[in-house]
C-alpha cells in the first residue's frame, strides 16, 4: 500500500513537471512569434531612450542614443546570462547597421533576439528622455 502511494506521488510530480515545461514552451513560442514593429527614425527626437521587454521571470533592458534620425548606440543593460543570450546581443549590431529594427534574429537565440528587438522598439516608441 505504501508503494502505491509513493507511485501516485511520483506520477503527480511528473505530471506537474510536464505541465510547467509545457507552459514555458508556450510562452517561448509566443515570444518567438511576436511581431516587431518598424520604427520611423525620422519621427524620433534626439536623445537617450530606455526600453524593456519582459517574458517569464525575466526583463531585458536596452538604452539607445538617437542623433539626427540615426541610432548611434544601443547598450544592453539587462539580458539573460547564458550562451544564447550573449549570441542574441548580435541583433543590436544589426539594428545599428540597418538603422532599423526590422532585422533577422540570431539563429539558435530566437526568443532572446526577439525580446531585445522588442525592447529596442519599446524604447523608441516611448520617446521619454532618460
Amino acid at each position: 500500500m505504501k508503494r502505491i502511494a509513493q507511485n501516485r506521488i511520483l506520477i503527480l510530480l511528473c505530471a506537474f513537471t510536464l505541465f510547467l515545461t509545457s507552459c514555458k514552451n508556450n510562452e517561448l513560442d509566443g515570444v518567438r512569434k511576436i511581431a516587431i514593429n518598424a520604427i520611423d527614425l525620422s519621427q524620433i527626437r534626439n536623445g537617450n531612450y530606455r526600453g524593456n521587454f519582459s517574458y517569464g521571470d525575466f526583463t531585458c533592458v536596452v538604452e539607445e542614443f538617437v542623433s539626427n534620425t540615426r541610432i548611434e548606440t544601443i547598450n544592453i543593460l539587462e539580458n539573460r546570462d547564458s550562451e544564447y543570450a550573449k549570441m542574441a546581443e548580435g541583433v543590436a549590431e544589426k539594428v545599428l547597421r540597418r538603422q532599423g529594427n526590422d532585422v533577422d534574429v540570431v539563429s539558435a537565440a530566437t526568443a532572446t533576439s526577439k525580446a531585445l528587438l522588442k525592447a529596442v522598439e519599446n524604447a523608441l516608441r516611448s520617446q521619454s528622455y532618460q
